[in-house]
Formats: C-alpha cells, structure tokens, sequence
C-alpha cells in the first residue's frame, strides 16, 4: 500500500514527537490516531488547519514541520471529475479562485483543482483539492494523473501500464476503468491531495 498513494510524508513530523506517542498528539490536537499515522507515511496530504494544530503542539513552525521554507501558493482553478470524463468551463490562468498552499513541491507549473466524484475516494474523497504538475507529463505505472481529450472533458484517475489504462482507486465498486484512447492526453501529474474535507 505504501507506494499507491505516492504523498509527500511528513518526514519531520515522526522525528519532532521525540517520545510524544501518536495517541498523546492526537488527544492534544483532536486528530485521530490513524489520520496522524497517515500524515507520516505520506498516505494524506494534511489541511492548513491540521499543520497548525501539529506544529503548535510540536512547538514548532509550519515550515518547520513540513520541512519546507515556505509553502509554495498554488492556484485552485477549477474542479475535475473522479469519475466518468467530463467538461468543465475552459481554465485559464486568470480564473484562479482561491490560493492553496502545497508543500515540499519542487520547481513545476503547478495548479489545484478541487474533485467532484468518488472514483478516487480512496485518496482523494469528493470535495479534497489535487496539485498537479502541468509540466510533468511522463508516464508512470501506478501514479495519479489528469487526463483530458478533444472535447475538452477530463478525469482524474490512477495510470496503469500494461494495457494502457486509467484505473480508479475507489471504496465505490461501480466505477470502471477507462482504456487510453488516441484523443487522450495527460494533462499533468498529481503531486498531492489536500484534504479539506
């Protein structure tokens, strides 16, 4: 499990505890125990919100605690679908909706889009936010990409090889994968989920 996701962990965050047990922070921050752990291992992306709680229990700096100097302000512009592919609005650079902050994201063109859908749900629920590197287009086995095509209508889904294919990562048992068609391209790499929900 530990390479399906493929986040950004927390590395600092194991190291700062220094004796503090996961069951003490989540009783001092009012994160579960499980959510924390996930953190750590780079299974989730934590909220703002859930940063600050750690750091200050930590007493420690967000950027400390992420292990970055500073967050970098990445542009929510529009939403994807975690399902079926479908059309939303054109997306331009002007069309930024609000600022999110990624962390430990190297040098990219990066963009946010929030997920409408549960065909992901198993890393990104409907209503969690995905930072996508429009530059990186190279495809790997098992990693999460935005796919688009002709019409304009994108998904959000995990690459698989051998066939070429787009796979979800779902609890939901009815969403099927999608075979690459000539018409498809990436659109970009998934670098991490915010989950905000």
């Amino acid at each position: 499990m530990a390479d399906e996701a493929q986040l950004e962990p927390l590395h600092a965050l194991k190291e700062l505890r220094d004796g503090i047990t996961l069951e003490a922070l989540s009783a001092d921050t009012d994160i579960s125990v499980s959510q924390i752990s996930r953190y750590e291992s780079g299974k989730r992306s934590p909220s703002l919100v859930d940063l600050r709680k750690l750091a200050g229990r930590l007493r420690v700096t967000v950027a400390e605690l992420i292990g970055d100097p500073a967050p970098k302000e990445v542009p929510l512009v529009s939403w994807v679908s975690a399902g079926r592919l479908r059309a939303s609005h054109p997306v331009y650079d002007s069309d930024v909706l609000r600022v999110v902050h990624g962390s430990n994201l190297p040098s990219g063109n990066w963009m946010a889009l929030e997920i409408d859908g549960d065909s992901m749900d198993r890393i990104a629920p409907p209503g969690s936010i995905i930072v996508l590197d429009r530059n990186d287009h190279t495809l790997v086995d098992g990693r999460f990409y935005v796919f688009g095509n002709t019409m304009g209508e994108a998904t959000f889904k995990r690459y698989r090889a051998k066939p070429e294919r787009l796979q979800p990562y779902s609890t939901n048992p009815d969403h099927e994968t999608h075979y690459l068609e000539d018409s498809m391209d990436c659109l970009g790499r998934v670098r991490q989920v915010l989950n905000y929900v």
